[in-house]
């Protein structure tokens, strides 16, 4: 669709993904042709850090994961660098930073096929640091996870990490990701790289880290799973309702303290889970709804973030409880005109619209688990960022948001994303908008 022009008091913002954009990273030949997942932190000192996957395709055998730095507020970023490179079909894929507040010190979380397994999206969670705003990292470091139902005995783990690491309101870091069942991945569809993804089998969990803030040491660093027991975080597919389908779990910190997750699943709806011990424990999941007992919001099996804007430098909320969730606001199924209506319920994820939302408990008083909606109050929903079509001869013509970022400096907002997992772009969104 064309971008929608809004004029916030004389400021003219255009949806266009393209418009008022900064490029962070035009895309190159051969492991530089896809571009993606994008994940930026802010130091202290101002300075942006950034990082994303790279490969020729995604999961193709050269994926890596790269960075980039500014130090001018995202207007000139550096050449990528490495953080992990792919090596002898060890690819490094989906990684998170999370920025040690009043330090230098910025971790880069990410899944490393240790085995050089054949399967995509296989391994465990490694760690790197640098204090030096990306100049140098430091060697990795492995973080055990714990093995669950979903693993197939004998046989490799299999996930990726969504959601933007944030800080728990006791000091912890937390982060989300997914794991897949890996017979669940090769029921194999022509044209579709390792099977069928709407076959899969996939649960969600957090990685929670105690004392990141008081420990310089990564060997001395506590990381534990969430939730406990055998079975994370889990949705109905709608076409199996006994089979889990729940992905990519997005999380910040409400007004009141407790923590919000947001996921992508298979129901035609975003869902939610809330956590009130800082990422330990969590509530079944829910579908995301407007208001409480209203009318569940739309959404196909894309990336839903969701961002509460801190009010000062401990996590925590706007004062007026503000939260920022970008969603589709439509689930009817997008058939591809070559495939036809194969992940015909994924397709449909342009344009991105953005909802403003605030705790109002009062609201929820009454009714259940299923309808309380967390006593989360949205607005109207309007369109911030939309596809737009470019020179024909570019890769990719019709460039599309994928896995937008919200990220707040000071009283700025902005989304980082990848151009149809192209390019890496940052383009500012009026404050008038989230309000």
């Amino acid at each position: 669709m064309e971008g929608i022009v809004y004029n916030f008091n004389r400021r003219l913002y255009s949806s266009d993904i393209h418009d008022g954009a900064i490029v962070v990273h035009k895309h190159g030949e051969g492991r530089d042709l896809t571009n993606q997942q994008p994940c930026t932190v802010i130091l202290s000192d101002g300075t942006w850090m950034i990082c994303w996957t790279q490969a020729t395709e995604e999961a193709a055998k050269n994926e890596s994961v790269v960075g980039a730095t500014s130090l001018d507020g995202g207007l000139t970023w550096t050449e990528p660098y490495f953080i992990e490179e792919a090596f002898d079909e060890r690819t490094a894929s989906w990684g998170m930073l999370f920025a040690v507040p009043h330090t230098a010190r910025v971790y880069c979380i990410y899944w490393l096929n240790e085995n050089a397994y054949w399967l995509r999206d296989a391994g465990t969670l490694f760690v790197r640091f640098s204090d030096d705003k990306g100049a140098t990292w430091s060697d990795r470091r492995r973080i055990a996870l714990p093995r669950h139902k979903l693993d197939v005995d004998g046989e490799e783990m299999h996930g990726w990490n969504t959601g933007f690491s944030i800080l728990t309101p006791d000091g912890a870091m937390l982060l989300g990701f997914s794991k897949m069942n890996e017979a669940s991945m090769t029921r194999d569809v022509p044209g579709h790289l390792y099977g069928d993804p709407d076959f899969w089998w996939c649960e969600g969990f957090f990685l929670r880290c105690a004392n990141i803030l008081r420990e310089d040491d990564p060997a001395k660093l506590e990381f534990v799973v969430t939730p406990e027991g055998d079975t994370g975080l889990w949705a109905p597919h709608a076409d199996e309702p006994a089979r889990h389908f729940l992905q990519e779990p997005y999380m910040t910190v409400l007004q009141s303290g407790r923590i919000i997750s947001t996921f992508r699943t298979r129901t035609g709806h975003p869902c939610y889970s809330i956590s009130e011990d800082n990422g330990i424990t969590w509530r079944d999941v829910r579908p995301l709804r407007f208001m409480p007992g209203g009318e569940k919001m739309k959404h196909p099996c894309g990336p839903c973030p969701i961002y509460c804007a801190p009010h000062s430098t401990s996590s925590g909320c706007s004062g007026d409880g503000r939260v920022i969730f970008f969603f589709r606001n439509d689930n009817a199924p997008l058939a591809d005109p070559v495939l036809g209506d194969h992940l015909n319920y994924w397709r449909n994820r342009d344009p991105f619209h953005v909802t403003v939302g605030r705790e109002m408990p009062q609201l929820a008083q009454g009714l259940g688990p299923d309808e309380d909606n967390a006593g989360l109050y949205f607005d109207k929903p309007r369109v911030v960022l939309s596809g737009t079509d470019i020179d024909p001869q570019e890769r990719q013509p019709h460039r599309t948001a994928q896995y937008p970022q919200i990220l707040q400096w000071a009283d700025r907002f902005f989304a980082v994303y990848s151009s149809e997992k192209t390019d890496i772009l940052v383009k500012e969104i009026p404050a008038e908008m989230l309000s």
